[in-house]
Parts: structure tokens; sequence; C-alpha cells
């Protein structure tokens, strides 16, 4: 089955299945759902016996991690985090895999966790589609957002009034790990037991999000030196790398399913629906497509992926920002 967040949060509270897929651009969800599936699957205490991240899969640690059983627990939870892994495993691998996903044993259950959309007319992906549940982690609505600034600051012991985390939202965007960043770092700096606008503002210099629209308009410009410049003042105000990838990697996301409804000729309401901003950022998203070609948007978030491979390769955070922007202005 196809489901979203809350949608697998109803499912694992009344029990398992044997596989899951995970994917989308929600990081933080994803990372959340995993945590709730690793707690409710394996017993306290033997995490270290029970739990197998692989990141670089084959078909040997495949066919190991399905074959090892559960110990001093009734489960183990395989998890794998390779794109490439239908690349890198043979049909007598998958096979094995699909007759375990089928028998609906859960002494092993397996997640796979990608980037990007999955190809659902493969084998595999039928196969965990009929027995176990596929998720779609989106970014979350500005209003959810908003809620989750509430309780990310509720955790420090703070409060926050709802307008407070409106303004937080707007100038940081929707997506979760660059809120809950931005959240300890407004947190730190305030004093009182009540998070204020002027605390936000202290650190909140200059808003993440628009710097990264100013930094794709620059680029859709073709104004390499405007853009590298941007780049550096984010940096330069302590930005994390990933962070500033991310939110590139989601405004050319965002402005390819924008190009992509605009050839619909659907209003400007029904456009904020669908690509899940606020409202007062149509125009702004509309004139900005205009900037690119549809073959550009794609190539856009290939060099995005390699980007984000690079950084997570320990390739200085810096240079490699950099240079995905000289590619994508030229």
């Amino acid at each position: 089955m196809a489901v979203n967040y809350k949608e697998f949060l109803e499912i694992t509270n009344k029990g398992f299945l044997p596989a899951y897929v995970f994917y989308g651009e929600e990081r933080f969800l994803i990372d959340e759902a995993i945590k709730k599936l690793k707690n409710k699957l394996i017993a306290e205490g033997t995490e270290i016996m029970n739990y197998t991240i692989i990141e670089d899969a084959n078909d040997k640690n495949i066919i190991d991690s399905l074959e090892t059983l559960p110990f001093m627990s009734e489960h183990r939870f395989v998890l794998i985090k390779d794109d490439d892994i239908l690349k890198k495993i043979n049909d007598n691998t998958v096979d094995a895999i699909i007759k375990r996903i089928e028998s609906g044993n859960t002494d092993s259950c397996i997640a796979f966790v990608f980037k990007d959309k999955i190809d659902t007319r493969k084998r595999i992906f039928k196969a965990i589609s009929k027995h176990g549940a596929i998720v779609n982690f989106e970014h979350i609505k500005f209003d959810e957002a908003v809620n989750y600034v509430g309780f990310f600051v509720r955790t420090y012991g703070k409060a926050i009034k709802k307008p407070v985390a409106e303004y937080i939202v707007k100038s940081v965007g929707v997506d979760l790990y660059t809120l809950l960043n931005e959240i300890k770092k407004i947190v730190s700096c305030s004093d009182g037991k009540e998070v204020l606008i002027d605390d936000v503002k202290d650190v909140i210099s200059a808003s993440t999000a628009e710097n990264v629209f100013k930094l794709v308009n620059a680029i859709g410009l073709r104004q390499e030196k405007a853009a590298i410049y941007i780049l550096n003042k984010m940096i330069l105000n302590e930005e994390n790398p990933i962070g500033i990838l991310a939110m590139i990697a989601r405004q050319f996301r965002i402005l390819t399913k924008a190009k992509y409804l605009l050839m619909k000729k659907i209003d400007k309401k029904k456009l904020q629906q669908d690509l899940g901003i606020p409202y007062f950022l149509v125009d702004d998203i509309i004139q900005q497509s205009k900037c690119f070609k549809e073959k550009d948007l794609l190539n856009a978030y290939k060099l995005c992926v390699k980007c984000d491979r690079e950084l997570k390769s320990s390739y200085d955070g810096n240079l490699a920002l950099e240079s995905l922007i000289r590619k994508l202005c030229n």
C-alpha cells in the first residue's frame, strides 16, 4: 500500500509489516519513522544484535542479514540506505527478498530508504506495495511546520506564540531539520521563558529561505558572481552546507513541479495547494520558473544529488557548493 507519514504511524501502532519503503524530501520525518519502527520492533538492550544498517548493498550482506535470526528479541530490523541497491544485487537476491516479503514473516523486518521517487513498476516494489507499505515523505505544509516549531520550542522548556512561530517558518522554510537547527540557536540566545520576536530576529539576521530564493534566481539569470556572493554570505552566517543544499534542491523541485502545473494552466490557488507553499510566494515562484527550461531544472536536480554525495563523503562543503553553483550557472 502507498501511505503518508500519518497513515504509517497508524499502521505501526497496530502491528508490523514485513517490509517498508521510505522516500521523499522530509528527511526528519523519515528518521523519526525509522526510530519508531526500530523501537517497536527490537527489544530494549538488544539493538546491537538485531539492528543492521546497510549503506553499500551487495548480494552477500543482503542475504546474510535476511537469514540471521533475532537474538533475545522477537524481531530483527534490517535498514537498507542505498539508492543504487537494484543495480548492485542480482535477480536471485531480488527473488529472495520478494519471497521473504510475500511470506509475511516479520522476524526480520526490512526497510528501504531512497532519496528520490521510486519506480513502482519494479517487481520488488510491487511486492512491498502488496504486502508492506511504501511511505512518501513530502515536505509538510506551512501550518504543519508552524506546529512543529511550537513542538521543538516546547522540548527545550520554552513557550512561543503562533505569530512568532509563523515568522520563523516564513524566514527559514518548512524543512524540519533546518527549522530544528534554527530553533536550537534561537533558544540558546533567548533569556526568558518565552521565545519572543526580538530573539528570533537577533538570530535570523537574514532569511535563509529568502537567500536561497535569491541564490536560485541568480543561477536562473546565469549571474555566477552574484550567486557565489550570496552563497559565501550564507556560509559566513554559519549556515550548514547540507542545509543550504537541501533548500536549493527543494527550490528546484518546487520550480520543476510549478513548471509542469503551469503548463496545465491551473489558477494560483490550486498551484499554491499543489506546491504546498504560502500563497504570498506563488507569484515569485511563477516568475522564477520562467528563468529555467525543463531540461535545466532536471539537470539541476541531478547536480544537487551529486553534490549531496560529495558533502557526505567529507568533501569540503564550501568548495562542493561553489562547484555546484558554477555548473548550474553554465
